[in-house]
């Protein structure tokens, strides 16, 4: 256990010292919780005896189960207002609060005289048996407790009894068990204050560390309080930097928030004009699109028209064809019968001259013989006359008919191509229609029919056109006279 602690400013010091008429006197609070024995020429707390090897108290004031130990608690000796001691003693001695009153005699400051017939300590039980209760110096009465008062008084009497020198009832014994009891009670009190001393030393360490422990507490604290100084300040330009960049910022937003503003004015104006703007444009569309309706189906009926034509003149390009081939084949059917009839006039006329032959070999023969010959011969004439007027006449038939086909065949082809009433060639009712109505037509797919059929058509016509051409070539090159009109 630790020792009771001892409050510096509260623990008042005391002074034993060998005046008569002095009490416990107090000393400066320099130096806590210690007692001093005064040790002037006439005190007897100085002797030279040992003390007791055994370590024990000699004063016999208390009963083992009566003794206080006095650190820290308060000790107060009151004296009886009544009694006439010119010097009363008050002592006060207080540690955290506790109180408690140490009537142990041996803590007055008394002179050599004054401890006579007095004891610090109980006599054993055979001593007081012995010896005669003590009516002086005794700080109780045997078998009972005293109390402040009374102890008070009997330390007057005896401080009285003293100075007025011993009494005639004292006896030697008394004297001699005094001063031997004095001297143990000396040695008792030097080995408490040696203790005490001891104790003293300890506060005194302890207070001496305190007092460093406070000075670096204080130290720290007068550190710590700079530096809360110091980050209040830091604080505070912190909260005044944060504040001017709040109000950077805010400034900041409500100019982003006004220019925000203002674009989105323009946005809603602009499109509101975009608006009106493709308000007009669906109407002018939805204008177009009935516009463009119409004219698509203006253009499928033309279509419609277009394709039966269409189909007309594929039905006439198959009628010219069949007949085409029909006068190819005439044409070489006469070829081969003139072919063949002028071989057969050939093998006559080559008959003939050799019959001729034969004849003028046989003029020699006789005259009558000749006169049937010269009207054989002239009946043979006539016969070829005859045949070569009707080959002649047959050539001109076949010619006169092969200038008829081709004229005919020209004349339709001129007029499926070309036409003689513009109103009703397909060229022209192609070229009738505007290039900007072809643009604006949406149907692609009929446009796309449309132009496939153009092109085939003029595929196919350019095809009459390279055959035609081909058959007026042959002619011009082989048969020139077909081409010239003859005048009966």
């Amino acid at each position: 256990m630790m020792a009771p602690g001892i409050s510096a400013h509260a623990t008042p010091n005391f002074v034993v010292t060998s005046d008569k008429e002095s009490s416990f006197s107090r000393i400066p609070d320099s130096q806590p919780n210690s007692m001093i024995l005064g040790d002037d020429a006439d005190s007897a707390l100085g002797g030279s005896a040992s003390p007791d090897p055994h370590g024990k108290s000699q004063c016999s004031s208390m009963s083992d189960g009566e003794n206080y130990e006095c650190y820290g608690n308060g000790v107060e000796l009151d004296l009886d207002p009544d009694t006439p001691h010119p010097h009363p003693a008050q002592i006060n001695i207080s540690n955290g609060g506790r109180e408690s009153r140490c009537r142990s005699p041996s803590s007055l400051g008394l002179t050599r005289n004054t401890w006579l017939r007095t004891s610090l300590r109980r006599s054993p039980p055979s001593h007081q048996e012995n010896l005669p209760n003590r009516k002086w110096g005794s700080f109780r009465h045997s078998g009972k407790r005293l109390g402040s008062n009374a102890l008070a008084s009997q330390l007057y009497r005896s401080s009285s009894f003293n100075s007025s020198g011993r009494s005639s009832t004292c006896d030697t014994a008394d004297d001699m068990y005094s001063d031997v009891s004095l001297e143990e009670d000396v040695l008792d009190l030097n080995h408490k204050v040696q203790m005490l001393q001891q104790q003293v030393s300890c506060l005194a360490d302890n207070q001496t560390n305190t007092d460093d422990r406070y000075t670096r507490a204080k130290q720290d604290s007068a550190a710590l309080q700079a530096r809360v100084h110091m980050l209040e300040e830091q604080l505070r330009e912190a909260e005044l930097r944060a504040e001017e960049r709040l109000e950077e910022e805010q400034r900041r937003n409500r100019e982003l928030m006004v220019r925000v503003e203002r674009e989105k004015q323009l946005q809603i104006e602009n499109c509101n004009i975009r608006l009106q703007t493709l308000e007009l444009e669906g109407a002018s569309m939805r204008d177009e699109t009935s516009r463009l309706r119409s004219q698509v189906e203006r253009l499928r009926y033309e279509k419609a028209m277009v394709e039966e034509k269409l189909e007309e003149a594929e039905i006439k390009i198959a009628s010219f064809q069949v007949e085409n081939k029909e006068l190819r084949e005439l044409e070489r059917r006469i070829r081969e019968d003139t072919s063949r009839d002028r071989k057969a006039d050939v093998q006559l006329v080559e008959e003939m001259s050799r019959e001729l032959e034969q004849l003028k070999a046989e003029r020699g023969a006789g005259t009558s013989d000749d006169l049937n010959l010269t009207s054989r011969i002239r009946e043979l004439q006539s016969q070829i006359d005859s045949l070569r007027h009707q080959n002649k006449s047959l050539q001109e038939a076949n010619e006169e008919l092969q200038a008829q086909m081709l004229t005919r065949s020209v004349e339709e082809g001129r007029n499926l191509l070309t036409g003689v009433n513009a109103s009703h060639s397909l060229a022209a009712e192609f070229e009738a229609m505007s290039q900007s109505e072809l643009r604006d037509a949406q149907d692609e797919v009929a446009l796309e029919k449309m132009r496939t059929a153009l092109k085939e058509q003029q595929e196919v016509n350019s095809q009459l056109r390279c055959y035609i051409d081909g058959i007026l070539l042959n002619i011009v090159d082989n048969y020139p006279q077909l081409l010239e009109v003859k005048t009966h």
